[in-house]
């Protein structure tokens, strides 16, 4: 049995969705990538305040030890990822979502038109 080698983000993955949808029902799918999205966000905003408690961790050979004395800097981090685990933060990023599902609806309609259109031209 062979696993992919590298798990694909929600960049790297279309998504398909029925078109006769409306675009605010999101499949579980979908979801996920809009939490996958979130979550890549969140730890972006707080990306310097965990490299400095990674930074913190490392200058330490016992694991203990950079545990107790790398505490703030930990907090800290926890503080600022926390900040961000809300649902006002994740429903932005539905809205977002919904926003680009729409123009994504928008710009499949057009293309089927224009499909139709050459279609009948060459009858």
């Amino acid at each position: 049995m062979s696993y992919p080698k590298k798990k694909k983000g929600f960049n790297d993955v279309e998504l398909p969705t029925n078109p006769n949808l409306p675009a605010w029902i999101i499949t579980p799918k979908e979801e996920k990538a809009i939490f996958e999205r979130w979550r890549k966000k969140t730890f972006a905003k707080c990306d310097d305040l965990i490299r400095k408690y990674i930074e913190c961790s490392n200058s330490y050979v016992n694991p203990l030890e950079a545990i107790e004395k790398c505490k703030p800097a930990n907090q800290a981090s926890l503080d600022c990822v926390a900040q961000y685990q809300k649902t006002e933060y994740l429903d932005e990023e539905r809205d977002l979502f919904i926003k680009e599902k729409i123009e994504k609806k928008k710009l499949y309609k057009q293309r089927l038109k224009e499909l139709q259109e050459q279609q009948e031209s060459k009858k």
